[in-house]
């Protein structure tokens, strides 16, 4: 079970995929760190930062079922 129920819609969208919990924990921190750089608004950091990841994570697994390959080793 996710840390945080923000990321629950990015595990069932990341389901069927390589993808672990910690690497969508990695990818979020990462997109948060792009996001903080030089913001002066941070509320809503988090939300956009799974926001970018959800729809990522969406686009390769789509793209992955559209090629036959229905297991990524990474995004």
């Amino acid at each position: 079970m996710p840390r945080d129920k923000l990321l629950i819609p990015l595990l069932d969208i990341a389901r069927g995929t390589a993808l672990s919990e910690d690497d969508l924990a990695r990818m979020v921190g990462d997109e948060i760190s792009r996001l903080s750089a030089g913001a002066r608004v941070h509320d809503y950091i988090q939300m956009i930062a799974i926001k970018r990841v959800c729809e990522k994570v969406r686009r390769s697994a789509s793209h992955c079922r559209a090629s036959g390959n229905h297991r990524r080793s990474g995004v």
